[in-house]
């Protein structure tokens, strides 16, 4: 979304927000109006209801208090009597329980058009007789006074049907109009009605029995568009008042305040958009020459100033400051960039004279950089640019860097063969050119003196070995001379531990050269695993007991496992580890050894409760003549030197592991090799 949109969606929202609750209000407005017309509708069907309840118990009132009941009135007397004190009775006749007429009067109009009088088949009839109630409906239209029927139980096996005229009830109920078309529908429940005011459309007895089906407020279709209305039951008697009105009628005033309503919202609306969109463009022009200056000073575009003038005071300032700034840093910038380069051809000439090799390629391997001192490794031809020579050089050097663990290759140079310590590291992606940079350090020299001294040390330790074999002798000659008790024989005991440790590194030295050599070579065998551990660390226990250090052995996990190798030599492995926790566990630790299998490998652990070994020295301690720990032991730095080229002899694997205290475990083949 462009700065021009947010801008104009901020101050257009600014705008509209508060026509929200405007648009919540005539929600709830319109909500409110349509239930209130409900409600109206309700109310008027109810006292409808009532009107006519009120009616239908009186018409029931009156036959009550007609006649005494030990009098005989089914007779013309009686006929007579009826008719006068209820003028509202337009026909009135007497029949059996079987329907049938025995005698009638009243206004010849409605005798001619009942005749003789049949009603057996007559619905209010038979709920009369069937319940022994009065019952009352049949609601028409005859010669334009509306009638009703009412069917009375009389006693003695007599029933009394009178056709009563609603003219004043219906003058009442008339008046009571909604709108201009819509009122009120007397019905009884067979559908029988009568249109008592208002103009809508006639409703057969199917359509009426549905209406009254469908609850006291309703919606229902019409021929001449949908209704809704209310309908309520006459108690006591099976009639119903239906109020009814057309929809659009009745939601005519509220439809057109909602409109007026939508109208004024979507004029302010409109006028709150344009405003906006004025302010937006005019705000929006200085903010567009801020993002293009900003653009071109990303770009290294100093010198070219934004317009200042705008119709916004505070954005023509901002803009000078803009301008200004853009000036200091032109300024700034030339001074960096001299400065920069001076500093390039200071590095330039520092890399040049370094006599470590210095490579940079990308990855692919093309040259991108090489001091004079890669181009010993490389070739005098070793220049930044495609050549395949180069290249094939430089992916070589990189997989000899892969396969060798201690990052010491052999390369064959313009100036001879030399070994090179090597150093790959892959340059960041955000980099301009991602690439690798390659460091190759010299050490001819270091193998050379190396070598040296560990013909040195050889010759001396296979020279000394013969003189000192003759000293330890003379020693033990000495130790029968004097008793235990005696100082001389103290003296004596000191001489031959110092014999002892100075013979133990003298077969030390032997044993490294020997294996560098190639002229070890290991007795191999199938030896069980638990067996071989437990042989291993039960010379120990005494040393561990006077120290006060646990020593436990775990063997659960090995399964009845073995190996295949020397035995005698694994063992100097695995009693030169529990030796070197032993010395440097403190008194009340633990050392555990363990072993299980693994796969289908063996694998072998020592575990101590010491101080640990720091994870920088976890690969260190395998080097000779490096000391396990710095702070304590009397040993030469030989033993895990040793271990490992022993495990290394049976194409296994040894390492530490850091931890809270020492872990050491080495891996040998199950099978034979």
């Amino acid at each position: 979304m462009t700065l021009l949109n947010r801008l104009l969606l901020i101050v257009f929202g600014a705008g509209v927000i508060p026509l929200a609750p405007a648009a919540v209000f005539l929600f709830y407005f319109q909500a409110r109006a349509r239930h209130d017309i409900t409600t109206l509708q309700e109310n008027v069907a109810q006292m409808a209801s009532l009107m006519m309840e009120r009616e239908a118990q009186d018409l029931s009132g009156r036959f009550d208090r007609m006649w005494d009941s030990d009098a005989a009135y089914v007779n013309e007397a009686g006929l007579e009597r009826a008719l006068k004190k209820n003028p509202e009775f337009l026909y009135l006749a007497f029949t059996k329980a079987d329907g049938r007429e025995v005698l009638s009067g009243g206004v010849p109009e409605l005798k001619r058009y009942f005749g003789l009088l049949d009603i057996s088949g007559d619905q209010l009839f038979r709920k009369a007789v069937s319940r022994n109630v009065p019952a009352i409906g049949g609601f028409t239209m005859i010669y334009d006074m509306p009638v009703c029927r009412l069917v009375y139980p009389v006693g003695h096996g007599y029933y009394a049907f009178a056709a009563v005229n609603l003219r004043d009830l219906f003058e009442k109920l008339r008046a009571q109009r909604l709108g201009t078309t819509g009122g009120l529908l007397l019905a009884d429940s067979e559908g029988n009605a009568l249109p008592l005011s208002g103009s809508f459309e006639r409703f057969n007895p199917e359509e009426v029995r549905a209406i009254l089906g469908k609850g006291p407020v309703f919606e229902i279709g019409g021929r001449d568009g949908p209704y809704i209305g209310a309908a309520s039951r006459v108690r006591g008697f099976g009639l119903y008042m239906v109020a009814l009105e057309n929809k659009a009628e009745a939601f005519a005033g509220i439809n057109r305040i909602s409109w007026l309503a939508a109208f004024f919202l979507l004029a302010v609306f409109t006028v709150f958009y344009f405003s906006a969109l004025l302010f937006t463009r005019r705000l929006g022009r200085p903010v567009a020459e801020l993002m293009n200056g900003a653009r071109r000073v990303s770009g290294g575009d100093f010198r070219t100033p934004v317009a200042e003038e705008t119709e916004f005071s505070e954005l023509s300032a901002l803009l000078r400051a803009f301008n200004s700034m853009m000036r200091e840093v032109d300024r700034y910038h030339g001074i960096q960039v001299e400065k920069l380069f001076e500093e390039k051809r200071k590095l330039e000439l520092l890399v040049s004279l370094m006599h470590d090799a210095i490579i940079l390629a990308d990855l692919r391997g093309e040259l991108l950089y090489a001091n004079s001192a890669a181009k010993v490794v490389l070739g005098p031809d070793a220049v930044p640019g495609e050549n395949e020579r180069v290249r094939r050089r430089i992916a070589s050097i990189v997989d000899l860097k892969s396969k060798s663990s201690s990052g010491v290759v052999e390369l064959e140079t313009v100036v001879g063969l030399k070994f090179y310590r090597i150093s790959v590291q892959t340059l960041p992606a955000r980099t301009q050119t991602p690439g690798i940079f390659i460091v190759l350090r010299d050490i001819t020299l270091e193998r050379r003196v190396q070598k040296m001294k560990e013909d040195f040390f050889h010759s001396v330790a296979h020279d000394l070995r013969a003189p000192l074999l003759t000293m330890q002798g003379y020693i033990k000659l000495l130790e029968k001379e004097f008793p235990p008790e005696a100082r001389q024989a103290g003296y004596v005991r000191n001489v031959k531990e110092s014999s002892d440790r100075l013979f133990k590194l003298l077969e030390n030295v032997l044993d490294i050269s020997r294996m560098e050599a190639g002229q070890l070579r290991p007795e191999m065998r199938s030896v069980d695993a638990a067996r071989f551990l437990a042989e291993s660390i039960e010379g120990f226990r005494a040393i561990f007991d006077e120290k006060g250090v646990e020593l436990s052995m775990d063997v659960s996990g090995s399964g009845g496992a073995e190996f295949y190798g020397d035995p005698s030599l694994l063992r100097r492995v695995l009693e030169n580890l529990i030796s070197n926790a032993w010395k440097f566990t403190p008194q009340g630790g633990k050392v555990s050894a363990s072993v299980k299998k693994d796969g289908e490998d063996v694998l072998f652990a020592v575990e101590d409760t010491g101080p640990g070994i720091p994870e920088a020295q976890l690969e260190a301690v395998f080097d000779k003549y490096k000391r396990l720990r710095e702070e304590g032991g009397s040993g030469f730095g030989l033993g895990l030197a040793i271990a490992r080229k022993i495990v290394e002899l049976h194409g296994g694997r040894i390492w530490a592991e850091p931890g809270p205290g020492g872990i050491f475990r080495f891996r040998v083949g199950a099978g034979k090799a």
